[in-house]
C-alpha cells in the first residue's frame, strides 16, 4: 500500500500547481516556522521517522521510515485593487491538488550510528494569471487633430508561473550525548515563465467621414522562460539539555550549475503624435521585435542562518524559530544578446539595446523571519498543533540602479501564516492533518499601466500610481509517516 501511494504521488508531482508567492522565502509549509509540517523544525520536537529541515536532527531517528507530506487541497487568491486604473482590478485565483514532499530515512546501526535521509520536494512558487480591459469612449487624443471623444480599447495580460523541485540528501549523527551534527546537499530545478502583454488603441475623429479612420496604437509584449539547476549546502547542529532543545542551521548561497532561457518580445507604435500644445507635432511609427534562444539563465539564493528553540512541558512543547536571509545584489536572471531589434531603415541609437531593455532582473533586500508554535497532548495517541509565522517580502524596487528591463517577481507584500492541526500516532505509522491559512496586503503595489488617463504625453499608458494588493490562501495538509 505504501509503495502504491508513493508511486501515485510522484506521478502527479510534476502535473499540478497552486498559488503561492515568488518574493517570500517562507511561503511553503516546509520552512522553519511550519511547526505543523513533520520535520519542518530546527530544534528537536520529538517527532520520529521524518526528513528534518535541520539535518542534525536525523541523529534522533533510530528506525527507518517513509513519509508523504502535502497540501492536498489549496485555494489561493491575489487581488490588486485598481491594478490598471480606477475600477479596473487585477484578480488571480487558483485551486489545486498537489503533494509537496516524499521522503524516507534509513537508520544505519553499529558502533557509530548514522542516519541518512533523502527527499523529493515540490514548491509551486507562483501561479498567477490575470487579464483586464477598458472598452469605452472618452477624450484620449488632442482635439487639434481629433476633436471630441475617441473610441478607446486597452487590454492587459500578465502570467507568472514558477515551480521548484528539489532532491535532498542529508546525514546526521550523535557527536556526544547532548550534541548532534548533520549536513544536507540539495539540488534544485527551477522553472519560470513570465508573460506580459499590453495594448492601447484610440480611433481618430477625422474631419471628413471615413469608414476606416486612423488608429493610434501602442503595443508591448514580453515572454521570457527559463530553467535553472543549482546546488546548495546546509550544515546543522542540535543541542539538548533536559527540557530545552536548541538548533542551528547555516545554508550556503545557491551555486550555479546550468541554466538556459528564451525571450520573445514585440513592441509597436503607430500614428502616435507628440509635441502638441498648439502644434500638431510629429507622428511616431516604429516596430521593435526580438526572438532570442538558448540564452544563459542564472538564479540566486542568499546565505541564510536559522535558529530554533523548543521547550518541553508536561503535555506538549513550545517552539520558536527564526531565520535571517542576506541581501542579493542586482543581477540578471536572463541577459539577452546585444542584437539590433528596431525594424526598418531607422537610427538604431534612438532605441535601447536588447541587453538593457529586454533583460529579466532581480534584486533582494535582507529578510528576518520568525515563528512560534505549540503542541499539546489531547489524548494518549492524539497531539494538537498550532503555529504562526511571518513571511516578509524581499522585493525592493528601490534597490535597482535603473528602470530598464523587466522584473522577475509579482508579489510585493508581507504574508502572515497560521497553522492548526493534529497528529494521530500508532505503532507503525503517524497520520497528521491540518489547516494552512495565509494573508498578506500592501498599499504600495505600483501599477504597470493605467487605463484611467491615457494620452499622447504618456504614450497611452496612463499615469501610474501605487495602489493596494491583497493575498489570501487556505489549504488542507495531510501527512502520512510509515515506520518500516
Amino acid at each position: 500500500m505504501l509503495k502504491t501511494l508513493i508511486i501515485f504521488f510522484c506521478t502527479i508531482l510534476f502535473l499540478q500547481e497552486v498559488s503561492a508567492q515568488d518574493a517570500n522565502y517562507w511561503s511553503s509549509s516546509y520552512n522553519p516556522g511550519g511547526f505543523l509540517t513533520p520535520g519542518a523544525v530546527i530544534a528537536f520536537n520529538r517527532d520520529s521517522g521524518v526528513m528534518f529541515l535541520n539535518p542534525a536532527l536525523l541523529a534522533y531517528n533510530t528506525k527507518s521510515s517513509a513519509s508523504i507530506s502535502g497540501s492536498i487541497y489549496q485555494y489561493g487568491s491575489i487581488k490588486v485593487k485598481n491594478g490598471v486604473g480606477n475600477g479596473f482590478d487585477l484578480k488571480s485565483t487558483s485551486a489545486s491538488i498537489i503533494p509537496q514532499m516524499v521522503s524516507a530515512t534509513i537508520a544505519l546501526k553499529g558502533k557509530h550510528p548514522f542516519t541518512v535521509g533523502y527527499a523529493l520536494t515540490h514548491d509551486p512558487v507562483m501561479s498567477y494569471q490575470t487579464t483586464q480591459q477598458r472598452d469605452s469612449r472618452f477624450n484620449v487624443l488632442d482635439d487639434s487633430y481629433s476633436p471630441g471623444d475617441e473610441y478607446f480599447l486597452g487590454q492587459y495580460k500578465k502570467l507568472n508561473s514558477i515551480n521548484e523541485t528539489s532532491g535532498i540528501i542529508s546525514g546526521g549523527f550523535k557527536a556526544s550525548d547532548h550534541l548532534a551534527v548533520g549536513i544536507t546537499v540539495e539540488g534544485q530545478l527551477r522553472k519560470q515563465t513570465l508573460n506580459s502583454d499590453f495594448s492601447a488603441r484610440a480611433l481618430f475623429n477625422t474631419p471628413t467621414t471615413t469608414d476606416l479612420p486612423p488608429i493610434a496604437d501602442v503595443q508591448e509584449s514580453y515572454l521570457a522562460s527559463y530553467f535553472h539547476i543549482g546546488v546548495r549546502f546546509k550544515g546543522g547542529l542540535a543541542y539538548d539539555e533536559g527540557k530545552s532543545h536548541f538548533g542551528l542551521t547555516i545554508s550556503s548561497p545557491l551555486l550555479h550549475v546550468m541554466g538556459t532561457a528564451n525571450i520573445l518580445s514585440d513592441n509597436e507604435v503607430n500614428n502616435l503624435k507628440i509635441g502638441l500644445g498648439g502644434d500638431v507635432g510629429d507622428t511616431i511609427n516604429f516596430l521593435a521585435n526580438a526572438r532570442q534562444q538558448k540564452l544563459k539563465a542564472v538564479y540566486k539564493m542568499p546565505f541564510s542562518i536559522g535558529f530554533g528553540y523548543a521547550y518541553d512541558y508536561k503535555k506538549g512543547q513550545l517552539y520558536f524559530a527564526a531565520e535571517y536571509f542576506n541581501k542579493v545584489n542586482e543581477y540578471n536572471l536572463i541577459t539577452p544578446r546585444n542584437e539590433n531589434f528596431l525594424k526598418g531603415d531607422v537610427d538604431q541609437d534612438i532605441f535601447a539595446s536588447p541587453s538593457v531593455s529586454l533583460k529579466l532582473k532581480d534584486v533582494r533586500g535582507r529578510v528576518f523571519n520568525f515563528g512560534i508554535g505549540a503542541s499539546y497532548l489531547l489524548k494518549p495517541d492524539v497531539t494538537g498543533f498550532v503555529a504562526v509565522h511571518t513571511d516578509f517580502n524581499y522585493a525592493n524596487n528601490g534597490l535597482y540602479k535603473d528602470d530598464e528591463g523587466y522584473l522577475g517577481n509579482t508579489a510585493y507584500y508581507n504574508i502572515y501564516h497560521c497553522q492548526l492541526g493534529a497528529n494521530i500516532k500508532k505503532r507503525r505509522f503517524n497520520f497528521r492533518a491540518g489547516l494552512l491559512l495565509a494573508y498578506g496586503t500592501t498599499n504600495n503595489y505600483h501599477q504597470y499601466v493605467s487605463f484611467t488617463d491615457p494620452h499622447e504625453s504618456n504614450v497611452l499608458t496612463g499615469e501610474t500610481i501605487d495602489t493596494k494588493a491583497r493575498n489570501f490562501s487556505a489549504g488542507i495538509m495531510l501527512s502520512y509517516i510509515h515506520n518500516l
